[in-house]
């Protein structure tokens, strides 16, 4: 079988292959994480403080996760996927794509 490839969608940081997805040999059958970064006020040093949103979203059966996580100084964040802050979510969406054999309802 041929495997089908795929951009990422814009803003996605991270892909994680559901079983479907792998069964079929299609990459966008997958649980993708994106990053949202919302600037709210300038804290000391006049450093940049605002919200980090973490979003996990399978395309096979639109199941979801998100996190928010407030009053950071996001310089200092870093890369989020590889930080404390992105356990969660990494965690999440490798569980869930070892399971999920959902297949999305054709367009």
């Amino acid at each position: 079988m041929t495997r089908t490839h795929t951009p990422w969608p814009t803003g996605v940081i991270a892909r994680y292959l559901t079983v479907a997805g792998s069964s079929l040999s299609r990459d966008d059958i997958a649980v993708d994480i994106t990053c949202t970064q919302t600037a709210r006020e300038k804290g000391r040093n006049d450093q940049e403080v605002g919200d980090i949103t973490l979003v996990a979203h399978c395309s096979g059966c639109s199941d979801r996760d998100e996190t928010t996580y407030e009053g950071l100084y996001l310089a200092l964040v870093g890369t989020v996927l590889e930080s404390f802050y992105g356990d969660h979510t990494r965690e999440w969406a490798q569980t869930h794509a070892q399971t999920c054999r959902a297949i999305p309802k054709p367009a």
